[in-house]
């Protein structure tokens, strides 16, 4: 008698990364922004606030190469732009550490789910934005008044989301996503 049980063979979802494209990925890590930050911009906030380049990056390598990759990039880039450049300001580094974090875990976990979606790395950013305002919270660091703020922030967000969107396509074009069981550089997450 059959239990019903299908085997599914193991589609690797994530190449393993070479140590040419991880160098290559933090080179564009740290490039990006730096671009970004060469714009000539006189707005209150800095303009990588506004498209946030730091995520571009770290989405490209954990949707290609799996979590500790995208986590190597997406921590890597803000603090040799910090070194290089002065930005982000010292103050934010450690939030912002904890937001790519946030970050390119959903990210990871939504590329293992199933198929990949066009909303997946501006869902994953605005989440990783309320766990980073909700941290702050919790630490004292920020007042409940200052809530009403959220929704400001993100929508000064919005051109970066729509940048991430729009790579989320391109790389879901390039390299579709299918459903099933998967191998991964995080087995056992």
């Amino acid at each position: 008698m059959s239990s019903g049980a299908v085997a599914v063979s193991p589609s690797v979802v994530f190449k393993r990364a070479t140590v040419r494209a991880t160098v290559v990925l933090l080179v564009l890590a740290w490039l990006v922004p730096f671009l970004v930050h060469l714009v000539p911009w006189t707005g209150a906030r800095p303009l990588g606030a506004h498209l946030l380049p730091l995520f571009w990056t770290a989405f490209a390598a954990v949707y290609l190469f799996g979590l500790r990759t995208g986590l190597l990039v997406g921590l890597f880039a803000p603090a040799l732009n910090l070194a290089l450049t002065g930005l982000p300001a010292l103050s934010r580094l450690a939030l912002l550490g904890f937001e790519l974090t946030v970050f390119v875990a959903l990210v990871w976990w939504l590329v293992r789910r199933g198929r990949t979606a066009w909303y997946q790395a501006p869902l994953a950013y605005v989440a990783a934005k309320l766990a980073a305002t909700l941290l702050l919270f919790v630490a004292g660091e920020v007042p409940a008044s200052a809530w009403p703020a959220v929704p400001a922030a993100l929508l000064a967000a919005v051109p970066g989301l729509a940048v991430l969107a729009g790579v989320n396509v391109v790389l879901a074009r390039l390299y579709p996503r299918s459903a099933g069981a998967r191998a991964d550089d995080a087995a056992g997450v």
